[in-house]
């Protein structure tokens, strides 16, 4: 018997996850992953499409139909569905849809691009006073010119090093791009001074996008360019260098690779992904006790993980350690809905490998 799950659509890409990650924690909370829009009952919208979606006025545009029903939701509001973020709020919300559109001059459809951004963080359509504030930053950089797009990208970025739009000065720099402007001089969003020359018209999320696409295309070379530069744009990211790990892997540079993917972890120790991927090169070039090593840490920040699960107990059972290797295998069989053939198969010879120890020569 198969029970029905609420079907989700995720439109860019969820920052800090991997997509096996994703499907996996979709799966415990009772969602299913669709890549057709039209038949999701909820669509989320990842923090970097922005660009293709929010128009400069700052409405959605939509490529397709909603289903009747459907809801849209943030990418920190589907966070906390999956139960991986618990979502901060302010302790007085006094304002309602009409009074922050009022005092900061923006429109309805407006605020509410911002709220699926994550930019306002309103509760059950009310605004705090730190969401006025913000909304009147925007007006001020919309009313010179600045698409919402930008704006929400620059706000994003501020956010992931403690600071708002409401706190620094921003200006656009004569190349388009938005840039902190303080006495003596600029800076981009990351803090970094610049110098007076043109300046770099991809971003971090732009880059990784035309990476991915060129990694489902089996364009390697070309994926690991734009991920090269992806994670020189973007210094927080794991999923980035963990990424670039596996197209260096593809690309036959297991060193390189090995490097890309503590880079993930230096960045994300609790990224699993990294841990297993890691152990599996690790596995590959001789290193069996490191490898093990890699798979317990995957599966200490993911005790479900069964593929590190599995691994693990191969190389317990070639060393001989068949209990311990029974011990992960069982944890195997423990988990929800799977094919578990393979790890029952795997179990019943550690069990007679017990058996005959325990019978004795």
């Amino acid at each position: 018997m198969t029970s029905l799950s609420q079907k989700v659509h995720i439109q860019g890409r969820l920052r800090g996850l991997t997509k096996r990650r994703i499907a996996r924690l979709a799966r415990a909370a009772g969602l299913s992953l669709t890549r057709r829009p039209a038949n999701a009952e909820m669509i989320v919208l990842g923090h970097n499409s922005a660009g293709a979606i929010v128009s400069p006025a700052g409405e959605l545009r939509l490529s397709f139909h909603l289903k009747p029903g459907a809801s849209i939701l943030s990418e920190r509001g589907f966070k906390s569905r999956l139960g991986i973020l618990a979502l901060e709020r302010a302790s007085n919300f006094a304002f309602s849809d009409d009074q922050v559109a009022g005092r900061a001059g923006l429109s309805a459809a407006q605020l509410r691009t911002l709220s699926l951004y994550d930019i306002l963080n309103p509760d059950e359509g009310w605004y705090s006073y730190q969401d006025v504030v913000t909304a009147r930053a925007i007006a001020r950089l919309a009313a010179g010119g600045v698409g919402f797009p930008r704006i929400i990208a620059a706000a994003l970025a501020l956010e992931q090093r403690g600071a708002s739009l409401s706190s620094v000065r921003l200006a656009e720099a004569p190349w388009g791009e938005l840039i902190q402007h303080f006495s003596g001089g600029f800076a981009s969003l990351d803090g970094q001074l610049l110098l007076p020359l043109a300046g770099e018209d991809v971003d971090a999320e732009e880059a990784f996008t035309r990476a991915e696409t060129f990694e489902q295309s089996g364009d390697f070379d070309s994926a690991l360019r734009w991920y090269d530069l992806a994670a020189r744009l973007d210094a927080s990211d794991p999923v980035i260098p963990f990424n670039l790990g596996n197209v260096l892997d593809e690309l036959g540079r297991p060193q390189e690779a090995e490097i890309a993917y503590r880079k993930a972890i230096e960045r994300g120790p609790e990224v699993a992904d990294a841990w297993f991927n890691l152990g599996v090169l690790q596995e590959k070039t001789g290193r069996e006790d490191e490898a093990l090593s890699s798979y317990e840490r995957a599966f200490a920040v993911e005790p479900a993980y069964a593929d590190a699960l599995h691994n693990a107990a191969l190389l317990h059972m070639r060393k001989g350690r068949f209990a311990a290797a029974l011990t992960l295998l069982e944890k195997i069989l423990a988990l929800g809905p799977m094919d578990k053939g393979e790890a029952k198969r795997l179990a019943h010879l550690c069990r007679l490998e017990l058996k005959r120890a325990a019978a004795g020569p």
